[in-house]
């Protein structure tokens, strides 16, 4: 029986499993043993469905050839993450289940075992609605048994497997593809406990990416007077922004010079270490600005960090080094950087050894995760004015669970309708993420009659929300309304569209 930690990412996708030795590993791509991340794009055209570096090495012949890429930064959102040649409007759940579709026939190809189940890693600033579209994702992949963990906690599990640490206060930075977390852990021989965590969906390799992008269009222009827009040239400049800033982050590098053809023009140029750390500066900074709020939150600075762990592709820029370094006081050489392209899919395979398995590690250790998001019902304020009542503070130990009781204002009041919101800081700003309306059906209309309503997190940062007649403690059945039905249906057509398509037939 196989136990699977997937790193389901923004920019690349990897799958791990527990070896008989003990030892996380990865699987490689069904047609390259020595590729072992998949890069998350996908195709699905009258060719079939390409996924990973199939079609990014179709791409290279035919740039105009449609496809979707980013898609995680759209999950929880119901809108098209890409139209086929058919018409058809998949979500980004679906064409994350084609990546792991993708991920399962790699594992196939060198495994003939039955799957007994998945942990699949999601950042720790996820709200309710991505991490259940992650979850809808493993089951239109057709995984059976699957869990999140949060991609931090899943770092650290694997730093801790590998240095095997006694008591420490652990900084993960986890800059990876897409998004940003930074988070506060407790590290001892009974387990790993998190204190306090933040994050950003807007800052990632792919931003990186678009900042050098940028910098080339404007100099681009500068040179020839106007701007292009086709998908040769937009194809062929992340592919040079991608390549400058890996050979950027090796030692010893210190310019590039290149020229591009763009828009049927050439362009001459020298990128410099130097360009793009000032390219980078802000970026960087804005970073170092969540990992204060992050302490913050712990009621910590950084003298109480014992290791800082970096992890995430990104986290290689030699730029965040050096700003970690000066702010947090620690050298260089202190600041842990282990595999950071596999660690996150390395601790969720052996997160998933122990969550699922007979487990092969030798010790059992606790997992106490924390919620990043307030949990509330909303209001209206004392003003008037609508206003979020938090029942469950962010950085609150999961799973956990809150109520309050609401009334009756009429003797003809049939239903009660509440809307559940999340919120969380973002800056000095306060972004509140509405879950939805829960009508509940009065079991004896009249005014001033009680209903509790409950609102919880379980151990995957999702979401329940109940009510019940506190007099009976019976619970009250939600009122399914017609847009719940209308997504319900929704999803059962995708998973229809889903099983018609072979990956990289």
């Amino acid at each position: 029986m196989l136990y699977l930690g997937i790193d389901l990412g923004t920019t690349f996708s990897l799958v791990a499993y527990v070896n008989d030795q003990g030892l996380p590993t990865l699987f490689p791509d069904f047609h390259d043993a020595n590729d072992f991340r998949t890069p998350s794009v996908v195709h699905i055209g009258e060719d079939g469905c390409l996924v990973g570096s199939s079609l990014e090495e179709l791409l290279e012949d035919e740039p105009d050839c449609s496809h979707a890429r980013f898609f995680k930064l759209q999950m929880g959102e119901q809108q098209t993450g890409f139209e086929d040649h058919l018409g058809r409007h998949w979500w980004p759940q679906s064409l994350s289940a084609l990546v792991l579709k993708k991920l399962l026939r790699d594992v196939d190809a060198f495994a003939h075992e039955e799957i007994g189940g998945a942990l699949i890693s999601v950042p720790s600033n996820f709200n309710d609605a991505q991490r259940r579209a992650t979850k809808e994702a493993a089951m239109l992949a057709g995984l059976a048994r699957v869990k999140l963990i949060e991609e931090p906690v899943a770092a650290a599990t694997f730093y801790g497997y590998s240095e095997n640490t006694g008591e420490q206060t652990l900084f993960v930075y986890d800059l990876g593809g897409g998004t940003f977390d930074a988070t506060v852990l407790q590290a001892g021989p009974e387990g790993l406990y998190a204190l306090a965590t933040e994050g950003s969906n807007h800052h990632g390799g792919k931003q990186v990416d678009e900042l050098i992008m940028a910098y080339i269009r404007d100099e681009f222009q500068r040179q020839h007077g106007f701007a292009f827009d086709d998908a040769a040239s937009q194809l062929q400049l992340r592919q040079f922004a991608q390549s400058a800033k890996i050979a950027l982050t090796k030692p010893g590098k210190s310019r590039i010079s290149k020229t591009l053809v763009l828009a049927g023009r050439t362009l001459d140029f020298v990128f410099s270490k130097e360009l793009f750390n000032q390219l980078l500066d802000q970026f960087v900074d804005e970073t170092l600005v969540v990992c204060q709020r992050c302490l913050d939150a712990a009621g910590m600075d950084w003298s109480f960090i014992d290791k800082l762990l970096l992890t995430g592709g990104s986290s290689l820029l030699p730029l965040v080094a050096d700003k970690l370094s000066r702010i947090s006081g620690k050298p260089r050489d202190q600041l842990q950087s282990k595999q950071p392209h596999q660690a996150v899919a390395y601790g969720a395979a052996l997160l998933a050894e122990q969550e699922f398995g007979e487990t092969r590690l030798q010790t059992q250790h606790t997992l106490q995760s924390i919620c990043s998001h307030d949990l509330g019902i909303r209001v209206l304020g004392v003003d008037g004015k609508p206003a979020v009542k938090a029942l469950v503070k962010r950085n609150t130990p999961v799973p956990v669970a809150h109520s309050t009781t609401f009334y009756t204002t009429r003797d003809d009041q049939t239903r009660l309708i509440v809307e559940a919101v999340q919120q969380r800081l973002v800056g000095t700003e306060s972004e509140e993420i509405s879950l939805g309306y829960f009508a509940y059906s009065i079991p004896s209309p009249r005014k001033d009659y009680p209903i509790e309503i409950q609102l919880a997190y379980d151990l995957e940062g999702i979401v329940t929300v109940t009510a019940s007649d506190p007099a009976t403690g019976q619970v009250i059945k939600q009122v399914m309304d017609a847009d719940t039905e209308a997504l319900n249906r929704e999803l059962l057509q995708q998973q229809a569209w889903l099983a018609d398509l072979t990956v990289n037939q």
